[in-house]
C-alpha cells in the first residue's frame, strides 16, 4: 500500500509543482476550480446526496461558488476566508468530545452548507496566495507543508505511537503522531525561512504560523475521518489508487490554506493586503 501511494504521489506532486511554479495564476486557478469540483462530488456523497446527478450538481455549485468569490471585492473576499477559519476553530473544539453518529444515508444539509463554505474558502486562499509577490513558492511552501506534517506523523506514529489521538475518529492517529509533524514541519519552516530570507523576528512568526498550520491540518484530516464514519465508507472515493479520493488528500489542505493565508497577510508579508 505504500508504493502504491508513493507512485501515485510522485506524478501528482510533480504537475502540482510544475504548475505552481511556471504557470501564472489565472491559469493555476483552473486547477483550483477543477479540484474544488473533484471535492464537491466527494463532499455531496459523504453527505448523503445519493444521485450522481446530484452530486455532479452539488460539485459545480461549489466551483461556481469558488470562482463567484474570487470575483469580489478584496474586503468581502478576506470575510469570507476568516468565516472558514472561524469555522474549522469551531469544528476543533466540537471534536474534542465528538463520536461519529450511527451511519445513515439521509441528506445532511448542514454538512452540505459547510462543503460551500470551506472548499470555496480555501480555492480564494490559495489563488490569493499564487499572485502575491513570491506567492508561487510561498504556496508550495504552504501546501509541502501539509505534507511534511503527514509524513512526519506517518513515520512517528510507527515508531513511537502508544497514545491514541482521537480513537473515535481516526484510531491509527496518535500524539506521538503528532508530536513527529510539529517537530517535522517546525524544521523544515526554519530551513524555508532562509530560502525566503526572512529576519529573526519573521522566521519567529513563520515558526509559530508553522505550528498552528500543523494543528489545524491535523483537525481537517479528523473531521473528514468523522465525516467518513458517518457515511459509512473508507474513503471518500476511489480516484487515487492507495490514497482514496481527492478530499482523503485535500482534507488537510481544505483547513490550512484559509489560516495560512490570513497568517501570511496579518504575520508575515502584509503587502498580500492588495489582494485581500
Amino acid at each position: 500500500m505504500l508504493w502504491q501511494r508513493v507512485l501515485t504521489a510522485i506524478p501528482l506532486a510533480a504537475f502540482v509543482v510544475w504548475m505552481l511554479l511556471f504557470q501564472p495564476t489565472n491559469v493555476v486557478i483552473y486547477l483550483f476550480l477543477f479540484v474544488a469540483f473533484l471535492a464537491g462530488f466527494e463532499w455531496a456523497r459523504l453527505s448523503g446526496v445519493q444521485a450522481v446527478a446530484l452530486r455532479i450538481g452539488i460539485a459545480a455549485l461549489i466551483s461556481l461558488m469558488s470562482w463567484f468569490v474570487l470575483q469580489l471585492e478584496p474586503a468581502m473576499r478576506q470575510w469570507f476566508v476568516i468565516a472558514a477559519v472561524l469555522w474549522w476553530l469551531a469544528i476543533a473544539f466540537y471534536l474534542r468530545g465528538a463520536k461519529p453518529r450511527e451511519v445513515t444515508q439521509q441528506l445532511s444539509i448542514d454538512k452540505l452548507l459547510a462543503g460551500v463554505l470551506i472548499v470555496p474558502a480555501a480555492v480564494v486562499a490559495m489563488t490569493v496566495l499564487h499572485a502575491g509577490v513570491q506567492g508561487p513558492h510561498w504556496l508550495l511552501y504552504g501546501l509541502m507543508l501539509v505534507w511534511v506534517a503527514d509524513i512526519g506523523a506517518y513515520f512517528a506514529g510507527r515508531r513511537f505511537g502508544k497514545h491514541k489521538l482521537a480513537p473515535a475518529l481516526s484510531p491509527g492517529k496518535t500524539r506521538e503522531g503528532l508530536y513527529g509533524a510539529l517537530l517535522a514541519t517546525s524544521i523544515y519552516s526554519f530551513i524555508a525561512s532562509f530560502y525566503f530570507q526572512l529576519n529573526v523576528e519573521l522566521t519567529a512568526f513563520l515558526l509559530l504560523l508553522s505550528v498552528a498550520l500543523t494543528l489545524i491540518s491535523v483537525i481537517g484530516d479528523l473531521y473528514e475521518s468523522l465525516l467518513k464514519r458517518e457515511a459509512g465508507v473508507k474513503d471518500s472515493g476511489q480516484l487515487l489508487p492507495g490514497h482514496g479520493g481527492m478530499l482523503d488528500r485535500i482534507d488537510s489542505v481544505l483547513a490550512a490554506m484559509p489560516l495560512f493565508l490570513l497568517g501570511m497577510h496579518w504575520l508575515i508579508q502584509p503587502f498580500f493586503g492588495t489582494l485581500l
